[in-house]
């Protein structure tokens, strides 16, 4: 693919991580791992391909390592270290959301416990969020494992 298509499409890609909360440049680097060819890029590469400081590489990747998402292998008889998109484990990228979503419906049942009756239209809309909570936790594993029976078909 030509460069400067890939570059634009990492841009987008970049945008849509960084409207879901991920930094940049993290979103630019997901974006970059899902287009390389091949698949998996030396420290150098991402310095080069990103534009970005080493130290800014360095903690995108730690970050990005944290969250699941990216990995990094090794070769026999290569001292370097490359760096990949974790395909294999965007189930516990997801299932690892739900954990977020546990710890804010726990924070939205304590804050409707402690508010006053003065405001009912508002409570409602805190006990909907609430409700909006449970359906994602109970229904996120089933969809996991519907996923799953679906990678296992390919």
């Amino acid at each position: 693919m030509e460069q400067q298509k890939v570059k634009e499409q990492v841009e987008r890609i970049g945008i849509v991580c960084d409207k879901d909360g991920m930094p940049p440049l993290a979103g630019r680097m997901v974006g970059f791992f899902m287009l390389a060819e091949p698949p998996h890029k030396t420290f150098e590469e991402l310095v080069e391909f990103l534009q970005a400081s080493k130290s800014a590489i360095s903690t995108t990747l730690r970050f990005l390592e944290g969250q699941g998402m990216v990995e990094y292998i090794t070769f026999p008889g290569d001292r370097k270290r490359y760096f990949r998109l974790s395909v294999d484990n965007w189930d516990r990228v997801i299932l690892g959301k739900l954990d977020f979503l546990k710890a804010m419906q726990t924070r939205v049942t304590e804050v409707i416990a402690s508010r006053s009756d003065q405001y009912p239209e508002f409570n409602k809309g805190l006990k909907a969020i609430h409700a909006l909570y449970d359906i994602f936790l109970e229904g996120m594993p089933k969809l996991i494992q519907v996923w799953q029976e679906k990678v296992k078909e390919m």
